[in-house]
């Protein structure tokens, strides 16, 4: 059996639900515009002319942001006096 688990149930009993609406799709921007296909395909690694990519410079612009950011956190390591400390915090077991 599915249950709601809304966390309001039983707190107003007379205070209306509004219905929840449905989550936008990863296609959709806040604006309600769709991400062109050439953006999907050039994502998906498919060859694309540049003349489709720059249609959606914003969209380019933003992928391409994300990509060198997750490089950069790719690269990132804790340093090694880290992991030493924390433990150093932990309480010991009885």
């Amino acid at each position: 059996m599915h249950k709601d688990l809304d966390p309001r149930d039983g707190l107003e009993p007379e205070a209306p639900r509004t219905p929840k609406a449905a989550p936008p799709t990863d296609e959709e921007l806040a604006s309600g515009e769709r991400i062109p296909e050439a953006v999907h395909a050039w994502l998906d690694g498919e060859p694309v002319p540049e003349a489709a990519l720059n249609a959606a410079p914003r969209e380019v612009a933003f992928w391409k942001k994300v990509e060198a950011e997750t490089t950069t956190r790719r690269r990132m390591v804790t340093p090694a006096h880290v992991p030493a400390q924390i433990l150093a915090k932990l309480p010991d077991k009885r």
